[in-house]
């Protein structure tokens, strides 16, 4: 069990993967109740989603007082992905059974997660950082292989290799689907004082001046949105 593991070491230095997108600012939000020492990174790989992705992880670090570090992937914009090349179009869907039912996968991002990770680890043995959290979940693990407690335990057992500090990578989300992510969210955003979180997310694969709505990722969030009753509070985050 995670939790035990936890309480024996709340007081270590803990980096956080955020990306702005639902599943990362839960953990993140996850961690800061846990421990007290936080590190966030944030990955510039080129992608559409940038601008937007960059504000928000900034503001809500500035918000919750949290030591933030940009990395910078240039190389990325060189590789397939409809996320990151302008040659091919984000695909948009009119529901998420559609994206789930859909055997092509334009949004999958060459081994990112992998990349990511890596680095993580490599600052992570670089600054005393004991523990590495990234949001993952359930629900996409089933498209994207990159999310599932597989890939954390894989990842744990090259760092056992890779690193000499062996720093620990886990998610407080890996087990969890979107529904449930967002009311725990919710709930763990009230008792850190932060009224408006919906203000710090950003789960558009695009950089528009509100979230498109109808990529893969917004869909997710608006269908748990419609779910929790919410969809006049969040009304106005998206395009359509």
């Amino acid at each position: 069990m995670l939790e035990p593991y936890i309480e024996q070491n709340s007081k270590a230095k803990v980096l956080v993967l955020c990306s702005s997108g639902l599943d990362s600012v839960y953990n993140l939000l996850k961690a800061k109740q846990e421990f007290s020492e936080i590190g966030v990174i944030f990955f510039d790989y080129s992608q559409k989603a940038v601008a937007q992705e960059y504000v928000h992880v900034k503001e809500l670090c500035q918000a919750l007082k949290l030591d933030f570090i940009k990395v910078d992937l240039p190389w990325y914009r060189n590789l397939e992905s409809s996320l990151i090349s302008k040659k091919t179009e984000i695909s948009k869907y009119s529901s998420v059974k559609e994206a789930d039912d859909s055997l092509n996968l334009p949004e999958w991002v060459p081994n990112r997660n992998g990349v990511f990770v890596n680095i993580g680890a490599a600052i992570a043995e670089s600054r005393s950082y004991q523990f590495i959290i990234m949001g993952l979940n359930k629900e996409e693990a089933v498209r994207f292989p990159d999310n599932t407690k597989t890939f954390l335990d894989r990842s744990n057992a090259l760092f056992e290799l890779s690193t000499l500090k062996k720093p620990k990578i886990f998610s407080y989300s890996v087990d969890m689907l979107k529904n449930d992510i967002y009311y725990d969210l919710c709930k763990t955003a009230e008792l850190l004082g932060i009224k408006n979180i919906k203000e710090y997310i950003w789960s558009c694969y695009d950089s528009y001046e509100k979230m498109c709505g109808n990529c893969e990722s917004c869909l997710r969030l608006k269908r748990v949105i419609k779910e929790h009753r919410q969809e006049n509070e969040w009304k106005d985050r998206f395009l359509r």
